[in-house]
């Protein structure tokens, strides 16, 4: 079949019917990438769209930049494709020519849209056995009493069809779209729905750590205390390094994940079943809080908007992470939940809090962790419906719904860098976002 050709022209008057749209007014930076990839393919220039090229013209990053680490790129590709599906769906329905972008690739295509034909009715036929006029009469009451039967079935019928599709549909919903269905259960929904019911990307922000590569000596070294670059020269355990190897020159390198971010990325991977960007948590910014659904993974404090979006909190981690401070105890309650200064073994604390985003319909969810083994534990109090149904039966209220901000404190046993035990220990609601 010869394939439908779409003239440049009409590729022009779809292009500004979507860009004009009422779906894509408040959305300047999705119709600056629709614009930028459709103008691209007009001019013969489709070969030269790649994630990076979109990343320094349409969003503006630096040249140089690594889209590896920076997903944004995607995440405003998946965020296109849902908005133009919306367009289509509602407002666009009629027009003749619809953009399409493909999932993993940035070339747009413009497809002609085919009205659906009207369906013939098929013709009746007349029975063979017509009976004679004087029993017209009383098998058309026979026919009529058969019909009022027949009526009335179906309409109890149609009854309990719409009772059992409204109540397949509410299974449905309950299971949400992107949370596997083994993991459905009324607590697991309370706590993701929020994260997945809307087209918003989901993004999992995790620590990488900061090492230091020493050229004179071909060794990589980290200080648990330094965090940020800046803070390298008032390390002494840098210092007596560089002095002893020598080693007068460091390079920062954040190439290094903890074990425990892969094992709670494996675990919210295995458990979300939609499109999910990863990002360094480093590079974390305001237009990703802005425009996402998050979960970040690590030590807020080395995030600026992480770190703004916990003020005012009743709970907080302390400087170093030895501690999470209870800044308004309860009776009863410490003030501080002290973790065991081993590595990988002991009691240690950890910190999960979910509050609204900047933006209407976002959500956060921040596992806060200084110790690398935590990181596995939190991910496996929000993912595990047995540790999930702990947690969110005391959150959730007699209305059924999980409030809209809340923090939870958990404990954690390790052994061997392994969470043997995860248990609840206390939580606040959030009075106000």
């Amino acid at each position: 079949m010869t394939p439908v050709v779409v003239a440049d022209d009409e590729k022009r008057q779809a292009l500004a019917r979507v860009l004009e749209s009422r779906t894509f007014s408040r959305s300047d930076q999705l119709r600056a990438f629709l614009r930028y990839v459709c103008e691209a393919e007009l001019e013969g220039r489709a070969n030269q769209l790649n994630e990076y090229a979109l990343g320094v013209s349409v969003l503006g990053r630096k040249e140089g930049y690594s889209p590896g680490e920076d997903s944004s790129v995607r995440s405003r590709a998946y965020e296109l494709r849902n908005k133009l599906r919306t367009y289509y769906e509602s407002e666009g329905s009629e027009d003749p020519i619809q953009i399409e972008i493909e999932k993993g690739a940035y070339i747009p295509r413009f497809a002609r849209r085919e009205k659906a034909l009207p369906i013939a009715q098929a013709p009746v036929v007349a029975d063979a056995a017509t009976p004679a006029p004087e029993q017209w009469s009383s098998k058309l009451a026979a026919v009529t009493k058969r019909r009022r039967v027949v009526v009335a079935t179906g309409a109890a019928l149609v009854v309990v069809l719409s009772l059992f599709f409204v109540k397949a549909l509410n299974r449905q919903a309950a299971s949400v779209k992107g949370l596997r269905g083994e993991f459905a259960t009324r607590e697991m929904v309370a706590l993701w729905k929020p994260f997945l019911v809307n087209d918003a990307p989901l993004l999992i922000a995790f620590e990488t750590r900061l090492f230091f590569f020493a050229p004179a000596t071909g060794l990589v070294v980290r200080d648990y205390l330094t965090n940020q670059p800046a803070e390298a020269s008032k390390s002494k355990a840098l210092q007596a390094f560089q002095e002893r190897m020598p080693a007068p020159d460091l390079q920062e390198r954040f190439d290094y994940a903890d074990y425990g971010a892969v094992h709670a990325a494996f675990l919210l991977g295995r458990l979300l079943g939609r499109e999910v960007g990863l990002k360094h948590s480093n590079s974390l910014g305001w237009e990703d809080i802005w425009n996402s659904n998050i979960i970040f993974l690590g030590k807020p404090n080395l995030n600026p908007s992480i770190r703004y979006s916990l003020e005012g909190k009743d709970f907080v981690e302390t400087e170093h992470g030895a501690a999470i401070r209870n800044l308004r105890p309860l009776p009863g309650e410490p003030a501080l939940y002290r973790m065991a200064a081993t590595h990988g073994a002991g009691e240690k604390y950890g910190l999960i809090t979910v509050l609204p985003g900047p933006q209407p319909g976002r959500r956060m969810m921040i596992l806060s962790s200084s110790a690398a083994e935590l990181m596995w534990a939190l991910a496996e109090a929000v993912t595990s419906p047995a540790r999930v149904q702990e947690i969110m039966s005391r959150v959730i209220p007699p209305s059924g719904e999980a409030p809209p901000g809340f923090q939870v404190v958990i404990a954690a046993t390790f052994e061997s860098n392994v969470p043997v035990r995860i248990r609840y220990v206390t939580h606040r609601v959030s009075k106000a976002p």
